[in-house]
């Protein structure tokens, strides 16, 4: 009998055994990538196109587009749809960001037949029904109007024009964009980048046999345009180092943003650029929480990240700090900054972080659904079928040097953005 009161013993993460997913082309062409793993009767259908905002020319169409999808089809209204996922207990999302957007179905296997044919007929034939947008558009610049009132908001907005300036990664809206959007642009846009031709579908959970012949019989069947296919060319940011001040007068708190465009996922130094970045702020035992809000006591909570999209990746520092200590937090934060770029991490506190990082990434990888959200980093970056190997390897061979080294390279010329009414320059 298993003996609990015995801890079991720690283990190093050399390896994970990431699994590769199935792939083949349906009839039709369109490409599936599929984890059959799990013992629950369940999937997960992604079905992926390159309609991300980037591909937008006037503002709030893609996002528009992306959350009136479902709200009625050539075949049924708004509440048909909705009752009908209901009803057999699935559940239907889409997503967006700067470069795709997604339509997941989540369902049991016995329900497939039933359900499939309606998100199918979302994908191909929505019909945005101009109640439905109205209603939509309504809400959202209320909301909109709402968060002009939040620092976080502001220093938000000033960061994204900021970081990428004259880029498709830097439009933001504004209140009057909401009145001018009609179902014209959502049809145009809808027909164009939603499209068959550049669709890509991903599934996971337990997909059988059969499964895989009436997603053939289904989306394998449907007609495809091939003159669809999508160009586009990113315009680079026009970045240059600066200090944004957004005033809202009778804050009582200030949002503070450091950040600068950087590299992608797939450059030779992203990985150690990656475990530097928890060092400093990425994870809730990082210098920065340890000095802003541990010991300083200036917030709630702070972080850095980096996020890579398709075309550059960025930086970003970000927390919430009183009033009155936003000049204070600001200097902690770029002494935070000077440090990683001048001394050397102790290996006690770089081999605390390598275990962090290995521990989440083998949480992440832990069932169909994590793996295939995984696996489509892999696809959508043109990455290597081994790269979380290869990361790994970079995780145990990363030294206090090269993260120096790293720093030094990466953490330069970084904008400040704040919102609040202290002006910090």
């Amino acid at each position: 009998m298993l003996d609990r009161t015995i801890a079991p013993k720690a283990q190093p993460i050399d390896n994970i055994n990431f699994i590769l997913p199935d792939h083949w082309k349906l009839e039709n062409g369109i490409p599936v990538y599929s984890y059959h793993l799990g013992s629950e009767d369940v999937i997960k259908l992604d079905v992926v196109f390159p309609a991300g905002t980037k591909y937008q020319t006037k503002a709030l169409v893609a996002s528009t587009v992306k959350n009136v999808l479902n709200e009625g089809t050539d075949k049924y209204s708004s509440k048909e749809i909705a009752d009908a996922i209901d009803f057999y207990g699935a559940f239907l999302e889409t997503e967006l960001n700067n470069d795709y957007a997604t339509v997941s179905l989540y369902c049991l296997n016995k329900h497939i037949d039933n359900v499939l044919p309606i998100v199918l007929n979302i994908i191909t034939s929505a019909s945005f029904p101009q109640n439905e947008i109205d209603k939509y558009l309504n809400r959202s610049k209320q909301n909109y109007l709402l968060g002009q009132e939040k620092v976080a908001t502001l220093s938000s907005q000033a960061y994204v024009k900021t970081i990428f300036n004259g880029s498709e990664y830097g439009k933001v809206a504004t209140e009057e964009d909401y009145d001018q959007v009609t179902r014209e642009d959502l049809l145009a846009f809808y027909q164009k980048h939603y499209t068959l031709s550049e669709a890509t579908v991903f599934i996971a959970g337990n997909v059988s046999p059969v499964l895989k012949q009436f997603i053939e019989g289904q989306i394998g069947q449907l007609p495809i345009d091939k003159n669809d296919e999508v160009t586009f060319n990113f315009t680079l940011p026009d970045y240059k180092q600066v200090n944004v001040f957004k005033e809202k007068k009778g804050a009582i708190q200030s949002a503070i943003r450091f950040g600068k465009p950087t590299i992608k996922i797939d450059h030779e130094d992203f990985n150690h650029f990656q475990i530097l970045n928890t060092v400093l702020g990425g994870y809730f035992g990082s210098r920065l929480m340890m000095n802003i809000r541990e010991d300083k006591g200036y917030t709630y909570g702070i972080g850095s990240g980096i996020s890579s999209k398709k075309e550059i990746g960025n930086f970003i520092i970000s927390t919430e700090v009183g009033s009155d200590v936003t000049k204070d937090a600001i200097k902690e934060i770029q002494s935070e900054i000077n440090k990683i770029k001048t001394e050397l991490i102790p290996e006690k506190e770089l081999n605390i972080v390598k275990n962090y990082i290995l521990g989440s990434l083998l949480k992440n990888t832990d069932g169909p659904f994590d793996l295939l959200e995984r696996y489509k980093t892999i696809h959508f970056n043109g990455l290597a079928d081994n790269h979380y190997d290869l990361f790994i390897q970079d995780i145990h061979s990363a030294t206090p040097e090269k993260l120096r080294e790293i720093a030094n390279k990466y953490l330069t010329d970084l904008s400040i953005i704040v919102a609040g009414s202290v002006d910090f320059r």
